[in-house]
């Protein structure tokens, strides 16, 4: 995704591609499936591929040294296997011998010939990898959720991140900065389609995104209250989350957060926004990014992955989904939800640097403009509570966490020692 994109994206107005129907396949039951060795490649060593059954179709992830990655294109049947790696475009090819070991190629982009693999069922995976079974949690409709934490204590605080991103990406090392700071536990996850979550069913509305954290919480056994952590378009799920569920709500922290009703603002001070939009979606549409990405994937690193901003359908059709349901759904339902938070600690985050993360087509008047409004929505959502508070981050971007990730840290555990006085 060229940065102009990337920049509106970051103000929630991206759409990436056109969804298309997943190919029906064969089902299976959970199970861990195999491990073995990649013969030419030492780098990799042992590694574990886990597949499941979510919804009539098969998921799952692959782990070796410490790395782990979702896998796409998954085909099976009685005598063979093959899948595609996400994050280095890794595909593998193997049939079932007469042994009962599997054997056939591994194919990375720039490897110089394809790999010998050779797997072998087990009945336990390895410690590494039970490890990693132990973050994922099973949701009531079969969705298995990566879901991280650090630390222990209560109340527990929940990170969700905006448009487009991950859990790793996005938050770094802040779920453990911040467990150790304010001495609880803290937890971060991935959203359906994202990182090692399963995908969900769209469309992916705020709603929809609050149920999920709900069950999420329920089924890691997360004992409420909670505090939860919201950036840009993360904000309307926690917001949602508060509003719908003040029983187990105790605080919110909400980093550079988006606003309701942001995109008809933007536009009436900014009126290149809309066009900007309007080509952008325009442009994305006509790439068919989902739908192509499913028929035929490609390494992370392809000209047409970097085009789409991404190389994992499913990925691209939550992001999608959720800034597409932004102005209209999720917003009303915002709306339709809101409340007095009463004396709920609030804390608002916002930047202070308006030149970092910018569409280069925006002027100094543009950005200005973009301040006032973003500034003001922000002052919002901090007077819903008697103790709501807005802080200005000098220096930072959109992404605070990034640029002053302390102010994040800080106002965590501000929120975390003020929920604890309270009687």
């Amino acid at each position: 995704m060229k940065r102009t994109a990337m920049a509106i994206a970051t103000l929630c107005f991206a759409a990436c591609g056109e969804p298309a129907p997943a190919p029906a396949i064969q089902q299976f039951a959970d199970e861990w499936l195999f491990t073995g060795m990649l013969e030419d490649l030492d780098s990799e060593g042992a590694g574990t591929v886990n597949l499941h059954e979510t919804a009539g179709e098969l998921r799952g992830w692959y782990a070796a040294q410490g790395r782990t990655s979702p896998l796409r294109n998954i085909e099976r049947t009685d005598t063979s296997l093959s899948f595609m790696v996400m994050s280095n475009g890794g595909r593998l090819a193997v049939d079932k011998q007469d042994d009962g070991t599997w054997v056939g190629h591994w194919n990375y982009p720039g490897a110089s010939k394809a790999l010998r693999a050779s797997f072998t069922p087990v009945d336990q995976p390895p410690a590494s990898a039970a490890r990693l079974a132990s973050e994922m949690v099973q949701l009531p409709d079969g969705r298995r959720m990566h879901v991280v934490c650090s630390g222990e204590g209560s109340p527990v605080v929940l990170l969700d991140y905006g448009a487009g991103g991950t859990m790793k990406r996005d938050w770094g090392d802040i779920a453990q900065l911040a467990a150790e700071k304010a001495q609880t536990k803290v937890c971060a996850y991935d959203r359906a389609g994202r990182g090692l979550s399963d995908p969900a069913a769209t469309p992916r509305d705020t709603a929809a995104v609050a149920d999920d954290i709900d069950a999420i919480l329920t089924a890691a056994n997360l004992p409420p209250p909670y505090i939860l952590v919201g950036h840009s378009l993360g904000s309307y799920h926690v917001r949602q989350f508060a509003n719908t569920r003040a029983d187990k709500t105790a605080g919110l922290v909400l980093v550079d957060p988006s606003g309701d009703g942001q995109l008809e603002r933007f536009n009436a001070v900014i009126p290149k926004v809309q066009k900007m939009q309007d080509e952008m979606f325009k442009a994305q549409a006509e790439l068919q990014c989902i739908t192509r990405l499913r028929e035929k994937p490609v390494a992370p690193d392809d000209p047409f992955a970097q085009q789409c901003g991404g190389n994992d359908p499913e990925a691209l059709s939550a992001t999608k989904s959720e800034i597409e349901e932004m102005p209209g759904a999720s917003t009303q339902q915002l709306l339709a939800s809101r409340r007095s938070y009463g004396a709920m600690p609030v804390i608002v985050l916002t930047r202070g640097d308006y030149d970092k993360d910018m569409p280069p087509e925006f002027t100094t008047e543009d950005r200005a403009a973009m301040k006032s409004v973003w500034e003001g929505l922000h002052a919002e959502m901090a007077a819903l509570s008697t103790a709501g508070e807005q802080r200005h981050v000098a220096g930072a971007g959109h992404y605070i966490q990034r640029d002053n990730p302390e102010a994040v840290l800080t106002a965590i555990a501000d929120v975390v020692a003020k929920v604890r006085q309270t009687p």
